[in-house]
Parts: C-alpha cells; sequence; structure tokens
C-alpha cells in the first residue's frame, strides 16, 4: 500500500473471467465505494489523442484505426493474437499508462476523504497491482458454472470456454493469494451479505 493513500482503504478486485466481478463492484459502488476498473481505464488511454493510442498507431501504424481516428480493436487483436512479441509490446505501451492513471484516480478518491476505493483489475496478481492495495478481494466460483455463464454470456462452446478459463491464473492460487474471498456460487443476497461482512471488518 502506498503511503500517500494511508487514509483511504484501496481494495483490490480480482477473479477468473465471468466469475462475477462486476456483481461485487456494482454492491461495493452502492455501499460508497469508488471504484477504479481497470477496462475502463484501458478504454481511455486509448482514446484519439492519448498517449496509448499514439505509442500503439507508432508501433503498428494506420493499418489498427478506423477512418475517424480511433482504435480498431479487432485490428489489433488481429495482430497480437498469435504473437507473444506483440502482445507484449502492446502491454508494455498500454499497462504503465493504465497503472499512472488508476493510481491518479485513487489519489484524486484520496484527496476527497474517500472511505474505500476499489481497484477492480481482472489481472491482478499477474500485473503486480496487488502492492497498491491495503488487501486483495477474490471472487470464486465453481467452474462448471463458470462454463456455463460463459456459454450463455459469450456464445463460447464448452472447448472455447475452457480455454479461456485455462488461459488464466490458477483459482487455487488466486485464492492462496487473497486476503479476502467471496464466495459467488450463490444468490445474489448471499453474496452481497459477505461483502458486508467485509465492510465492516474493513470499516470497524
Amino acid at each position: 500500500m502506498v503511503e500517500e493513500f494511508a487514509m483511504t482503504y484501496v481494495l483490490g478486485l480480482t477473479g477468473g473471467i465471468a466469475s462475477g466481478k462486476s456483481t461485487v463492484s456494482d454492491y461495493l459502488y452502492e455501499q460508497g465505494a469508488v471504484i477504479i476498473d481497470a477496462d475502463v481505464v484501458s478504454r481511455e488511454v486509448v482514446r484519439p489523442g492519448a498517449k496509448g493510442l499514439s505509442g500503439l498507431t507508432a508501433e503498428f501504424g494506420q493499418q489498427i484505426l478506423d477512418e475517424d481516428g480511433t482504435l480498431n480493436r479487432a485490428a489489433l487483436g488481429d495482430i497480437i493474437f498469435n504473437s507473444k512479441e506483440k502482445r507484449d509490446i502492446v502491454n508494455g505501451i498500454l499497462h504503465p499508462l493504465i497503472k499512472e492513471e488508476m493510481l491518479a484516480q485513487v489519489e484524486s478518491a484520496a484527496q476527497k476523504g474517500t472511505d474505500v476505493v476499489v481497484l477492480a483489475i481482472p489481472l491482478l496478481f499477474e500485473s503486480h497491482c496487488e502492492r497498491y492495495c491495503d488487501a486483495v478481494l477474490v471472487v470464486d466460483i465453481d467452474p462448471n458454472t463458470q462454463i456455463q455463464r460463459l456459454i450463455e454470456r459469450n456464445g463460447y462452446t464448452k472447448e472455447q470456454a475452457q480455454a479461456r478459463i485455462s488461459s488464466q491464473m490458477d483459482p487455487t492460487e488466486r485464492r492462496k493469494r487473497a486476503d479476502f474471498v467471496v464466495d459467488n456460487n450463490g444468490s445474489k443476497e448471499e453474496t452481497y451479505r459477505q461483502i458486508d461482512i467485509l465492510l465492516e471488518n474493513v470499516l470497524e
């Protein structure tokens, strides 16, 4: 946890794909937490005129842009899909900018006296962002339920869903590194009760 945020509790939020992170994040927001979402910030750093888009264009050329000058994510995806080297280049351009913007937003919230800030980062451990958090909350779900959600939500086959789950950190390792684990296998109300207990412990 960085010292300048000492008066604000910074909670990292992560979990596997389709584990229910948005459900948890939305409820934390309803309870007064400020949510800083890595997916939202990642879109901000590649908007027209932003450093991220300039860096990507310098590396990959105009072919990754739509006619209106916005990022064509499909075109960029085609370039990096089968190339770890090019994915690493993209990550090297974007990840520092995303971290910089997220920490700036944490600082802004802290200066306003916010009690709890949530850093919602799907790859929190992989990007070593736990260092910026007082604690990390992992949303956990049964693998079979996870697969079914991906099939229903994204239209994946079972094999496609399994491949995406397998590409992420092992859930056992994720749980082991968590400070708090929310079991999201039950009803929303059961999930909310677990979050209420967590917030009571954090804010007591």
